[in-house]
């Protein structure tokens, strides 16, 4: 079959070079001031390619550089600078003159944060951040829906309140976690959450911070950074600044043990302070 775009053999073909024959004798110029114009319009034909060829360029580039700067960082690449994660402004786990930094970005109604948070964060605490070998921070990352945002100002408050009893927020949000198709992460239920998990919180203060959105910013903050880091899913882990596909126990030790090489090694940590 033809397509539209493509003349069919026979009349159609005659017909486009039965009009170009007859064009001569429809009243255009001839002689010299054809030829000038001509020139003329050749000029504006070339000045009209280059402009559309440096658009094209311009956009081009431009996407890149979006894709660039939005993409997952790759296994094993380039380190993270310290400086992008503000951990100085994070809830801590271990030691602070811990070797080895993991950073975790998580959203509360990722299904997959809670897999890590409940199966195999315990191993690797008890492997690493209890034995005084890694510092682990958790960076809020909410996405999936608006109720994400609730549950992450919900741990700035928490945290703002009591910084210990900020992981054992995030370990029960995680336990009690709801569909993520559903907005199940609300403030009442969330009050009710840091109430069972922290008893020293002041859950009257805690519900006028979530009314007030008090933290929001604090959030927001924490979402640039993922940004500035490249992450575009959850949970996102950084060993020394350096991004880990695999969260497994297995994974991360791998990585851990990497870093701890380098350090004994000689070799600048990738997110030193």
């Amino acid at each position: 079959m033809t397509s539209k775009s493509t003349p069919p053999p026979g009349a159609d073909r005659s017909r486009h070079r039965g009009a170009a024959a007859a064009t001569p004798s429809s009243g255009r110029r001839s002689g010299p001031s054809a030829r000038l114009a001509s020139r003329e319009a050749e000029a504006r034909r070339r000045r009209l390619r280059w402009l559309t060829l440096g658009t094209a360029a311009v956009v081009v580039l431009a996407v890149a550089l979006a894709v660039a700067a939005t993409r997952q960082p790759e296994p094993g690449e380039g380190a993270v600078p310290a400086d992008v994660f503000q951990l100085e402004r994070q809830p801590m786990l271990g030691s602070p003159d811990a070797p080895v930094t993991v950073v975790e970005f998580a959203d509360f109604k990722c299904p997959y944060c809670r897999d890590f948070t409940l199966h195999e964060f315990p191993r690797f605490k008890a492997a690493y951040v209890d034995t005084g070998k890694v510092r682990f921070y958790f960076i809020n990352y909410p996405f999936i829906g608006p109720d994400s945002d609730t549950a992450a100002e919900a741990l700035e408050a928490v945290y703002a309140q009591d910084p210990e009893g900020a992981w054992a927020f995030i370990e029960r949000v995680m336990q009690r976690q709801g569909p993520e198709d559903q907005q199940w992460a609300t403030p009442e239920f969330l009050v009710e959450l840091a109430r069972e998990a922290v008893p020293s919180i002041d859950a009257e203060r805690l519900a006028a911070d979530l009314r007030a959105r008090r933290y929001r910013d604090e959030v927001e903050a924490d979402r640039a950074i993922a940004r500035q880091a490249g992450v575009q899913g959850t949970p996102a882990i950084f060993v020394d600044g350096r991004f880990v596909d695999d969260w497994s126990f297995e994974g991360l030790q791998a990585a851990v043990e990497e870093a701890l090489a380098r350090r004994q090694g000689g070799a600048a940590p990738g997110d030193a302070e």
